[in-house]
């Protein structure tokens, strides 16, 4: 016990320049030569330390885990291109140091669709997948929701944090903060360059092609009080991945902050046995 939590505590950190790009990552726990290192991609407006702050840390406990920090170009607009060309980087890097074995790959919202399209096109670098609130191609709902982002944060309205977190949680979750509570997550809430460019790009996602190629065993995690992806999206990825199962947590949009211990048992119970259900599944849920 002593040893993994000495383990848990070491935590490395390194870059690697990527198209004229220094892109960070982070490594944490070991290789214990029974299960693929697993990279994790985080999603629009967050890090390491934002969205995976809770499951870094304890994935960690198992087995070897790498997050990558994703980086804006430094000019012009932000492609998916790019940000698989980021994480391919850092996958080559971790390959290198395990002989060419494949990686488990884990992505989240913008994550889930770069480790999609990166899994899509490089089938022999990724063994497993988790896709957690991704989505294929973007649809009228979610560019109406991103129209309005824009529109708030080309007037300068401060009120934007707060149409944020309305988008992000589940009406339960808010219901269940204070005041304060809401208005201390407001204003941990950055924007910034990136964040622009990333928005921008989510209005223009279609990997609708790239999808059916992904050959890696799949889970696929929906959130039933999506307002921002909606489950559906999470379906469709099911239905277009041969090799897949799929399960929903009783979440908004951030899980990776409402249900982060519900996600880990969820992440823990596929890497540790990914046949345990076979493709096609739907894996039962966690009764509220």
């Amino acid at each position: 016990m002593q040893q993994n939590l000495n383990q848990l505590a070491l935590r490395e950190t390194a870059s690697i320049l990527v198209d004229g790009v220094s892109v960070t990552y982070h490594s944490a726990g070991r290789d214990d030569g029974q299960h693929p290192v697993l990279v994790m991609v985080h999603g629009s407006t967050g890090s390491t330390d934002s969205h995976y702050g809770f499951l870094f840390p304890m994935l960690g406990f198992r087995q070897r885990v790498v997050s990558v920090d994703l980086a804006p170009p430094p000019t012009g607009a932000l492609t998916l291109a790019q940000l698989v060309a980021q994480v391919s980087a850092v996958i080559d890097v971790v390959r290198e140091q395990t002989g060419g074995q494949p990686v488990s790959l884990m992505g989240y919202s913008l994550g889930a669709v770069v480790a999609a399209s990166l899994a899509a096109q490089q089938p022999e670098a990724v063994r497993q997948l988790i896709l957690v609130a991704g989505w294929m191609k973007t649809d009228a709902h979610q560019r109406l929701r991103n129209g309005i982002w824009r529109e708030l944060r080309q007037a300068g309205l401060a009120t934007i944090r707060n149409y944020m977190l309305y988008c992000a949680f589940s009406p339960d979750f808010i219901a269940a903060r204070t005041p304060q509570e809401l208005e201390g997550m407001a204003d941990k809430i950055g924007l910034d360059r990136f964040v622009d460019l990333q928005m921008a790009l989510n209005t223009e996602i279609d990997i609708t092609a790239q999808v059916p190629q992904i050959q890696a065993r799949t889970l696929i995690v929906g959130c039933t009080h999506d307002q921002m992806v909606p489950k559906s999206h999470s379906q469709q990825l099911f239905g277009a991945i041969d090799d897949a199962r799929y399960t929903q947590i009783d979440s908004g949009h951030g899980v990776v902050f409402e249900r982060p211990a519900e996600l880990l048992r969820h992440i823990d119970a596929f890497l540790q046995q990914p046949d345990a259900y076979p493709a096609g599944s739907v894996i039962p849920t966690a009764k509220p």
